[in-house]
């Protein structure tokens, strides 16, 4: 094998394994955010059963997140939190449909992916990754 061919193969070695941006929000972000707002619920007095009808999961699933078995790969800004608590509160007072507190955690997760936190989980697990890799920079929605 030639050392052409040498490089080829670690190159599609790495691209076959790299996680793909949104695999990051599926497996790291999006349960930071559930577990961070079934634990501002819980704080608000709410039942894991009624936390799993606004979330739109199973209340096994809520216990998961509430005990840190779920979701706790990923530390969330101060500031993230706060937001959360404060649609925790909001949930509560306007008895959200799950349709409307997806609606509201769309913002969130946007700002986050700003923040280029996945960025850093995302090098970690694939060291394939350019050091100026900047996909988030321009994501203005959700995908």
């Amino acid at each position: 094998m030639s050392s052409n061919d040498a490089s080829l193969l670690c190159f599609l070695i790495i691209i076959i394994n790299m996680k793909s941006p949104c695999e990051l929000i599926v497996w790291y972000l999006l349960p930071a955010i559930r577990a961070e707002l079934s634990k501002a619920l819980k704080k608000e007095h709410v039942l894991q059963k009624d936390t799993a009808e606004y979330l739109d999961m199973t209340p096994s699933a809520v216990s998961l997140y509430i005990s840190g078995k779920r979701g706790g790969d990923m530390e969330l800004p101060g500031e993230i939190k706060l937001k959360i608590q404060e649609l925790a509160k909001r949930i509560i007072a306007e008895d959200m449909s799950p349709y409307t507190v997806m609606k509201c955690l769309c913002p969130i997760c946007v700002e986050i992916r700003k923040k280029k936190i996945l960025c850093d989980i995302h090098k970690k697990i694939d060291k394939g990754l350019p050091d100026d890799c900047d996909f988030w920079k321009e994501s203005n929605e959700c995908l």
